[in-house]
């Protein structure tokens, strides 16, 4: 009898900027060789939803109308929201639809990113040390993927877009191996290739990003896009 695969709700985030020569880029990060799912494959930051993603305190920290995110993404949309940022942070380092009021390090920063991925503190926490308020304004919520029967983990897969904050991303060398800040057409020419592993909906997105210019006419558009759902 083959076991049924509990479908976990999760989010990402395809982060955008501008490369000096190149045109519109976005943040792709290589999964570590060790992944069950998605093994070595260039996705954009994400993960599954913690139940943390959904505390009190976090919505209170969130600048203009926090409801609104629930009305666009639906069930656990502040939550799915929250995870997208939780996950840029964890795995890229970087703090997206955000801005601290704290002065912290960047020394206690990372150390912080680093005791949020060994699970020796919380996000909570850790929003509450850098004192951070959100602006889910500045996420465009415009796809849900989930995956299909026969792998082992299903996900049902909220994906974002935000303008990527100023700073490099890095990865923990745990989550993820290898940054890339890709042109989607040559991204995709390389799965082409076969010099590099997408996943559908990362392809899909990464296909549809390749007819902008710039980031500011991608998020545009995303902003206001129908929302692509593939069951």
């Amino acid at each position: 009898m083959s076991q049924v695969v509990t479908v976990r709700d999760a989010a990402t985030a395809a982060l955008l900027r501008d490369g000096v020569a190149s045109g519109l880029e976005v943040l792709l990060l290589r999964r570590h060789a060790s992944h069950v799912f998605g093994a070595n494959a260039y996705v954009f930051p994400g993960g599954a939803l913690d139940a943390a993603d959904e505390d009190a305190d976090l919505r209170a920290r969130c600048v203009g109308d926090a409801d609104a995110i629930d009305e666009a993404v639906g069930d656990n949309g502040f939550a799915l929201a929250m995870a997208a940022i939780r996950e840029c942070f964890e795995e890229a380092g970087l703090l997206v639809a955000c801005a601290s009021h704290a002065q912290v390090t960047a020394d206690r920063r990372d150390a912080l990113r680093a005791a949020l991925n060994a699970q020796a503190t919380t996000w909570v926490d850790v929003v509450s040390e850098m004192d951070l308020r959100f602006d889910l304004d500045a996420l465009a919520f415009f796809a849900h993927w989930t995956t299909p029967a026969g792998p082992p983990k299903r996900y049902s897969t909220r994906f974002f877009a935000a303008a990527a904050p100023e700073g490099e991303a890095y990865c923990d060398g745990l989550e993820t191996t290898h940054v890339w800040w890709a042109p989607p057409a040559q991204a995709v020419a390389a799965h082409d290739r076969g010099d590099i592993e997408l996943m559908t909906p990362t392809r899909a997105t990464l296909e549809s990003l390749a007819r902008y210019p710039d980031a500011d006419t991608a998020l545009a558009a995303l902003m206001n896009a129908t929302t692509v759902r593939v069951p």
